[in-house]
């Protein structure tokens, strides 16, 4: 008995050191956004989609709220993104993790549009927006600074605002999502 008391308690600790290691390599990343921001859920429509009824509602959703003032980082464009914005207001949930568009006239039939959501954009806690965890599974596509300095070219003149919420933490300025109306253009 006195042989098992002087012995070391190395069997133990070690298995407690492998069980938080193991504890710690879970699925959160901690440079993802369940330790750092929000990330982007939905985009209705999505990017690629055609034949959307003129008169669905367009919506975005994030996992949780957004600081005020980010609807200001949300255009819908006709055409692509250097085409003139479609008048209307984005208006928020209760909760500001849901944004509708509302257009001030109906949306034309057989046209293309482009949902496009600025990189900057920030949740409640001042963390920037995960578009890259689903933008790309809703048909999403990065914008360029290319894409934002030859907006004008396509949509008669045109020029697309930038600035910090336009662009994100590297060279991109979000997403955008271009989807097309259904029916016959008049």
């Amino acid at each position: 008995m006195s042989k098992l008391l002087r012995r070391p308690a190395v069997f133990p600790i070690g298995i407690l050191l492998l069980l938080a290691l193991a504890c710690s390599s879970g699925d959160a990343d901690p440079a993802g956004p369940a330790a750092e921001g929000t990330a982007l859920l939905r985009v209705n429509p999505t990017g690629g989609s055609t034949h959307v009824d003129p008169s669905a509602p367009l919506t975005v959703e994030f996992d949780h709220p957004l600081m005020p003032g980010m609807e200001g980082y949300a255009l819908v464009h006709m055409g692509d993104l250097g085409g003139a914005p479609v008048p209307g207001q984005w208006v928020w949930s209760s909760d500001r993790s849901h944004m509708t568009f509302t257009p001030t006239a109906p949306l034309l039939p057989g046209t293309t549009y482009a949902i496009h959501l600025g990189g900057g954009m920030m949740d409640a806690t001042g963390h920037p927006v995960d578009f890259h965890g689903h933008g790309f599974d809703m048909g999403g596509q990065w914008v360029t600074q290319g894409m934002m300095t030859g907006a004008g070219m396509m949509g008669g003149g045109f020029t697309h605002p930038m600035g910090s919420g336009w662009q994100g933490t590297g060279s991109t300025y979000g997403m955008v999502f271009t989807f097309t109306t259904g029916g016959l253009s008049g």
